[in-house]
């Protein structure tokens, strides 16, 4: 079954070059996981406070290796350095999938 993790992270506009630094190095060690299909935050082009996280696991072992990843517990805690507004993240067990 696939995982798939889809939502967005509310930062203050001024915190976007922070944020950037903290995100990168996230999403780099995060995409050499096994398992990953695809991960990556995306900024909304009219709002840099904003944004977009799609995450695709090949199975929930998968994403809970990566929710106790090193990477990932580094970026959480470095996430007090920047003003985060809020967050909403929404995990889907997907049974199936194809082309649109």
């Amino acid at each position: 079954m696939t995982i798939v993790i889809s939502g967005e992270l509310r930062i203050e506009p001024a915190d976007f070059e922070a944020a950037l630094a903290l995100v990168e190095p996230l999403v780099a060690a995060t995409r050499a996981e096994e398992g990953c299909v695809a991960y990556g935050f995306w900024v909304d082009p009219r709002d840099q406070g904003r944004f977009r996280v799609f995450e695709e696991w090949t199975s929930a072992e998968a994403n809970a290796a990566h929710a106790a990843s090193e990477h990932l517990a580094t970026f959480m805690a470095d996430l007090v350095t920047i003003r985060v507004l809020g967050a909403d993240l929404v995990r889907y067990e997907v049974a199936s999938q194809g082309p649109l």
